[in-house]
């Protein structure tokens, strides 16, 4: 029985052209156009979404050109939109919200719906997709590439919202191909078409595209993270942690990286170096739940409970929807053997979020074992068998239930045949306290 980390997807986001005013604006004064100039050149809403370094330098320069009150509206409204992905990409969703908001006012009112600009129908669709409002966000990606058909960046930013908010990989690939026929060169299209691949189990497609992104750009480090969150979900660990540590090694700061890398850790048992890459992330972005959450599984692994309990406890509070932490602090303070009544509320909570969760019921029969009370750990256990038969953890369980409750013959068989499926069940058990 133990608790599950999980690592996360690196490669998100939606994207701007570089330096590029819509129709029918002039540049900005002299006053502001360098900080303009300096907060939308050479980078995009995505590329910062996913770099650290590039948020913070867009933070100074797009705040700079906003201060000197001498951006046209049109270029207010784009400094917005990429203040809004730099705040993003730092953790702050609360001044990131109003940057799209104030972006968003901006779009809505210049849009003419007679002649429809593509280009800002693309920026709406990225501030749209900021304040989290994806249908909306799609039907503006959609008007954008009916007004131009060779806007490359409505199909990019399509593709992104398919993959990372729809789940619709094959319809998020049909759009990154168009996005790499009408601009070959983009690195960033390459790395979400790969990891779009990874996930519908092309490993083949997605490590050429991850590859060619990195023969492109070498000092990007998300095309790193990707190839090793690709190469990861293959089991190849070893490749894995080495483009972790690649990634880490261009930018020390990217928390992408070394929340992946920390994750990997703890699978690999180096429980003290994730928990030195969480505490990195943390100290970065206290409003992280996946670092959280992992650095408690990190704990967890260590025997230190307390420490579990308290992360999982933060992970909550960050993400109350995240079952799999309530199931994780239900497994902990089972162990710890007390606030066994509280532990069962956090797998009640767990249950409603993860309703086919086996481990859930399986925790839940171990907790009335520790309560004493055989019969419901029986039908829990029952329960978990339901879904899979060849659990040895149910099994044993369900074993030791039938013998606290005088059945003594049937117990023993099905600890017996948990055996033949975990020689080692029998231990584990009596490290939790129940033999």
């Amino acid at each position: 029985m133990l608790a599950v980390g999980l690592g996360s997807v690196a490669v998100w986001g939606f994207s701007t052209p570089p330096n590029v005013s819509p129709r029918g604006t002039s540049p900005a004064p002299a006053s502001g156009a360098a900080s303009f100039a300096e907060c939308v050149a050479d980078t995009s809403p995505a590329t910062i979404l996913e770099s650290r370094q590039l948020a913070e330098k867009t933070i100074r320069a797009c705040s700079g050109a906003l201060q000197s009150r001498s951006l046209t509206p049109a270029e207010v409204a784009q400094a917005r939109l990429y203040r809004g992905a730099a705040r993003t990409a730092l953790g702050d969703a609360l001044l990131a919200a109003g940057d799209y908001l104030e972006a968003l006012r901006h779009y809505d009112s210049a849009i003419d719906p007679m002649n429809p600009d593509a280009l800002q129908l693309y920026r709406a669709a990225a501030a749209l997709e900021g304040v989290g409002k994806d249908n909306a966000a799609l039907a503006k990606y959609d008007a954008a590439i009916k007004a131009d058909p060779k806007l490359a960046l409505a199909y990019y930013g399509r593709g992104i919202l398919l993959a990372t908010r729809e789940r619709a990989y094959n319809r998020a690939i049909a759009d990154f191909d168009r996005t790499l026929t009408l601009d070959p060169a983009n690195t960033h299209a390459l790395i979400h078409r790969g990891e779009a691949y990874s996930q519908v189990g092309d490993f083949g497609h997605a490590l050429a595209d991850l590859n060619r992104a990195i023969q492109l750009d070498a000092g990007d480090p998300a095309a790193f993270v990707a190839r090793g969150l690709v190469r990861q979900r293959r089991g190849v660990l070893d490749l894995a942690l080495a483009d972790f540590d690649a990634a880490v090694k261009i930018y020390p700061r990217d928390q992408q990286a070394l929340r992946n890398r920390g994750a990997l850790y703890a699978v690999l048992g180096r429980q003290n170096e994730a928990i030195a890459d969480f505490d990195a992330v943390i100290g970065m972005n206290r409003n992280d739940p996946l670092a959280f959450f992992n650095r408690g599984y990190a704990y967890f692994a260590k025997h230190e409970y307390e420490l579990a309990v308290m992360d999982y406890s933060t992970t909550l509070y960050l993400d109350p929807t995240m079952g799999q932490a309530y199931l994780n602090r239900c497994l902990t303070r089972t162990i710890q053997g007390k606030e066994l009544v509280m532990a069962l509320a956090d797998c009640d909570q767990a249950l409603k979020l993860l309703p086919i969760s086996i481990s859930a019921r399986e925790t839940r029969g171990f907790i009335y074992l520790k309560l004493g009370d055989a019969a419901i750990a029986i039908a829990e256990y029952g329960a978990a068998l339901q879904m899979d038969a060849n659990r040895p953890l149910a099994l044993y369980g369900l074993g030791l239930a039938k013998i606290r409750m005088g059945r003594k013959d049937e117990g023993e068989a099905d600890q017996a045949a948990a055996r033949v499926l975990n020689p080692e069940i029998a231990k584990e058990f009596s490290a939790y306290g129940l033999d």
